[in-house]
């Protein structure tokens, strides 16, 4: 886009209005248009991402949602050990990380391997409507 410049002279009032009506709404509605375009992509961006977000994060109950500049990032925590047991922690936990237009998912799983291994076969099972 094109910076605009006009320079002042001892011309009349009129004249400088009218190189303003010539010079500068060309641009401004160029700009205006410009700025409708762009807003509706990152528009249709964050919509495409919420949705595959809110289908990852269907899938893992409790879920945290963050969101950062164009992308969405899941994380899913579970104390692994059973109520009222003693002992080291054991988390299981996933961080899925939803790209720009919800076209690309990075998914890291965590615990143990059981509990993970169960966990990524749920992701790879056909969502049912």
């Amino acid at each position: 886009m094109q910076t605009p410049s006009i320079g002042f002279t001892a011309i009349s009032a009129r004249h400088v209005a009218r190189e303003i009506t010539r010079r500068l709404y060309p641009l401004h509605t160029e700009a205006a248009e410009l700025s409708a375009q762009i807003a509706a992509r990152q528009q249709a961006e964050a919509s495409a991402r919420a949705a595959v977000a809110e289908a990852v994060a269907g899938a893992l109950p409790g879920a945290r949602i963050e969101e950062q500049y164009r992308r969405t990032r899941i994380i899913w925590q579970h104390d692994a050990r059973p109520p009222g047991q003693q002992g080291p922690v054991q988390v299981d936990s996933v961080c899925v990380i939803v790209g720009a237009f919800g076209e690309s998912v990075t998914v890291e799983a965590s615990g143990r391997p059981d509990r993970v291994i169960s966990m990524l076969a749920a992701f790879a099972q056909p969502r049912r409507e």
